[in-house]
């Protein structure tokens, strides 16, 4: 029997719901990914008990479970006037609040305040714990495994992943302080039939009283069987302690995009990118004031009320400008793209939509006129179209967006488009519809309506979201501008609404309807899908996936979204977890945390959801929903994506240009974001050095050298920004190991502000050092053996990075920047230095081009 020890894998120790909600989908055990799922779970049931004088007229319970929705799992009221609903939740802590009327979030009073967390909104969440309650052991014994506290579930994806065909992730639960070593004993094709190797698990958190061992392992074999060991001084327990060991068959479970692995994704707002065609101009409406691009953001421009009280509120002359950006300019602007390194593009909506920002959809069937070719108006489609796909036509704007997708696909980019499907704005049709026939409406029961009025109100516009008129739910609020769609326990979505979303997916995956995807886009972002319940996604998945089994899915889910990626609903998801951690290391300053505890946050992100999800999440800092990423570096120790609307949550929040030092730092967590686990997401202008608070203020117009001068102070393309992040992009695509690589915290100097950690690809090890100080730091790293004798170069300033953005563009070489001479490697030790504020991607020269 030898002896091996699992790639390490560190986990957070913060009281987050990683392995608590680690839903993945994995085959094991010759059980599919939901049946593990489901072997894991416990029946629990939540009351919510109203105050005295509290009378609520719906009751949802909203956690990380359901995507904090305030909509998807309502509660049932109960004769003594309480409120339940039983759920299935997988053995841990989970957070959870009660929602009233879809408005007013409260707490349990039955809630474990031990295990509640700060809800980011100045509160706290309430906390359950399931299953093991380690508070009820008695302290550990020497030289003494417990059995009662070792936990191993091979039923359970928090305790096994089949990562790939060769590749398992083991984790082994124990009480804390009671195990010294854990190993799994293996027998796969590496061995003999009769033999095994064990494997050493490593110790990676303590957390709620159990210490967890985790490890990476590598196999062999169509099928793997295996027990694991604990080990306390002389004694030891085995799991299973009898019968036969564990089997697992070695099949990915589920796989995600390849092409997505190797992504690096940008974000265009259309509106604000670049205006290439003059003659779809938007200004028809008086909601609509088209400006000059390059005017000052600040200021007061022709056509608004002038005053600083007008700015976001009064007028709100923000929320009418209009600049023109459309699909011509951004097709004019690929090749600028291309040479950015970039090869995957993601359009906030492009529909039918009386806003700029094009949430409120009026017509999926069809390209907003402003972005393609002016036509008439309002929102009713084209003449003799109806909900019946068979009458569905192509516009001018359609069309101009389908020549933009072969474009993009013969310049080698992919396209996702914002699929909001949840919900639509009131200029729709189909709602409009309801409005003025009421309940006769084939469409009433596409949307939530809470009173359909007195009948002598219906079709009058007066009366609509007032006492006496139709009422209905909308995602902004009761009666607002974005209607929701009804809500169906086992659909999803109502079948309506449901049939209609799936024939829009069918038009835009495959516009031909020929079965030849090749013409359609290449996936869907989706926006607040937590808003809709699991069933519509699982079959919409199917769909997706059988006009184009190589199509992305991703949503936005800002905390942890187990629940969406087992394998049966989304790819991936907008990694917020990512800028999350990115912000709390690299941006803060009082409220930083240390590299040790980054390292540990970089190997949750890595391990928390399965790598085949985590290669291809979109790594993303900032976004049309947050402050940009520069001014972040001026406002630190913020909430992530809290205290940055000046209009509202954050009148302190300073607007200014980053200064050089501000940058110096943007430029280290550039180069971290391009060099971890995940595909970087690059929000449109933030190469360019733009800047800005949160929404409305993150959509300005894009800065283009060829338009300067702009008359916002200091607003000029940065071009040394731009350089900085194609070189980095370029390093990414020239190193496999940044792509696909397994992730590992090697080294972390509290003190000094350094952090390393390793990506391993096969036989390339690359290493990324980080000074996060603003002092010199030098650094002994004990790196792989294999590296004994060899030089070791920094790629981020090596003399020429092959960039294999296409085909068609194999190689573009980037001039030396400061090329930096370090030792070879001696007695398994790297020595060099570490100026402030820097990234190293550290690699042997003769493994650049593995």
């Amino acid at each position: 029997m030898n002896q091996e020890t699992a790639v390490p894998i560190n986990r957070s120790s913060r009281p987050l719901c990683l392995m608590l909600l680690l839903v993945t989908a994995l085959a094991a055990c010759g059980c599919s990914a939901q049946a593990r799922a489901a072997n894991h779970r416990h029946a629990h049931t939540f009351v919510y008990s109203p105050a005295e004088g509290i009378k609520p007229r719906t009751v949802h319970l909203a956690g990380p479970f359901n995507g904090w929705s305030k909509e998807t799992t309502p509660m049932a009221r109960r004769n003594d006037g309480s409120w339940a609903v039983t759920i299935e939740l997988s053995s841990g802590v989970h957070q959870y609040k009660f929602v009233i009327d879809q408005t007013h979030w409260v707490n349990d009073p039955k809630s474990d305040k031990e295990y509640e967390e700060e809800d980011g909104h100045g509160g706290v969440n309430s906390a359950v714990l399931i299953g093991l309650d380690v508070r009820t052991l008695g302290p550990p014994k020497p030289n003494a495994v417990n059995p009662a506290a070792l936990l191993h579930d091979p039923n359970s994806p928090s305790d096994l992943q089949v990562a790939a065909n060769d590749l398992l992730v083991v984790s082994v639960r124990a009480q804390a302080d009671d195990v010294q070593r854990v190993f799994i004993l293996i027998n796969d094709a590496f061995n003999d039939a009769d033999k095994t190797r064990a494997v050493e698990l490593l110790k990676i958190e303590t957390l709620r009283g159990m210490d967890r061992f985790t490890g990476v392992v590598s196999v062999r074999g169509d099928t793997v069987s295996y027990r694991i060991k604990a080990v306390d001084g002389d004694d030891q327990q085995l799991l299973p302690t009898k019968g036969k060991p564990n089997r697992v068959s070695m099949n990915e479970g589920f796989t995600t995009p390849e092409w997505a692995k190797h992504a690096v994704w940008y974000q265009v707002f259309l509106e604000r990118f670049r205006n290439g065609d003059p003659t779809n101009d938007p200004g028809d409406f008086h909601y609509e004031n088209l400006v000059p691009w390059t005017s000052d953001w600040w200021a007061t421009l022709p056509g608004e009320a002038k005053g600083k009280h007008n700015v976001y509120l009064g007028n709100g002359n923000v929320w009418n400008r209009r600049y023109g950006g459309d699909l011509q300019g951004l097709q004019e602007k690929l090749p600028y793209l291309r040479e950015l390194g970039i090869n995957a593009i993601y359009l906030n909506p492009i529909f039918e939509g009386e806003s700029m920002h094009k949430y409120d959809t009026a017509d999926f069937r069809h390209v907003d006129d402003n972005f393609g070719v002016k036509q008439s108006k309002p929102f009713n489609g084209l003449p003799g179209e109806t909900d019946d796909p068979e009458t569905w036509r192509w516009s001018g704007s359609d069309r101009v967006f389908l020549d933009f997708l072969k474009e993009s696909h013969r310049q080698g980019f992919k396209v996702v488009i914002d699929g909001v499907f949840n919900h639509v704005g009131v200029a729709h049709p189909f709602f409009q519809d309801v409005l003025k026939n009421g309940r006769k409406s084939r469409y009433a029961d596409w949307f939530e309506i809470t009173d359909w009025g007195l009948d002598t109100n219906a079709g009058k516009p007066s009366s609509y979201g007032k006492p006496g008129g139709i009422q209905w739910v909308a995602w902004d609020q009761p009666n607002g501008a974005l209607p929701a769609f009804k809500k169906d326990a086992k659909l999803g979505l109502a079948e309506g609404p449901r049939e209609h979303i799936f024939a829009i997916t069918r038009r835009w995956m495959d516009p031909n309807g020929d079965g030849d995807p090749s013409d359609g886009i290449d996936g869907w972002r989706l926006d607040v899908p937590g808003d809709i319940p699991h069933p519509f996604w699982i079959e919409w998945r199917k769909l997706v996936k059988s006009i184009n089994p190589d199509a992305y899915i991703t949503g936005e889910i800002w905390q942890w979204a187990h629940p969406w990626l087992q394998g049966d609903q989304f790819d991936a998801v907008m990694n917020y977890r990512f800028a999350s951690a990115l912000q709390d290391f690299f941006i803060d300053q009082r409220t930083a945390i240390t590299p040790t505890e980054f390292g540990a946050r970089l190997t949750e992100l890595s391990y928390s959801y399965p790598l085949q999800v985590a290669f291809v999440n979109q790594n993303l800092i900032g976004s049309h929903d947050t402050d940009r990423f520069a001014s972040m570096f001026v406002n630190p120790d913020l909430p992530y994506d809290g205290k940055n609307r000046l209009q509202d949550n954050g009148p302190g929040y300073n607007p200014r240009k980053p200064n050089d030092l501000e940058r110096a730092k943007q430029r280290q967590a550039i180069a971290f974001q391009m060099a971890f686990v995940g595909a970087p997401m690059i929000y449109y202008g933030d190469e360019a050095g733009m800047w800005g608070p949160d929404d409305p203020s993150n959509r300005m117009p894009m800065v283009w050298k060829d338009l300067e001068p702009y008359d916002g102070e200091g607003v000029a393309f940065d071009q040394d920004l731009f350089d900085w992040y194609k070189r980095c992009i370029a390093v990414r695509n020239t190193l496999p190991a940044l792509r696909t690589g397994v992730y590992k915290t090697t080294y972390t100097d509290n003190m000094m502000g350094i952090a390393v950690y390793e990506r391993r690809l096969h036989d390339q090890v690359v290493y990324v050092a980080i000074n996060r100080s603003e002092r010199q730091a030098s650094l002994s790293l004990a790196v792989d053996p294999s590296l004994n004798g060899k030089a070791i170069i920094d790629a981020l300033h090596a003399t020429q990075i092959m960039d294999p953005k296409d085909a068609a563009t194999r190689a573009t070489i980037l001039g030396p920047t400061d090329p930096i001479g370090l030792p070879r490697v001696t007695d398994n030790l790297l020595k060099t230095h570490l100026p402030p504020w820097t990234v190293r991607v550290l690699i042997a020269e003769d493994q650049l081009d593995n």
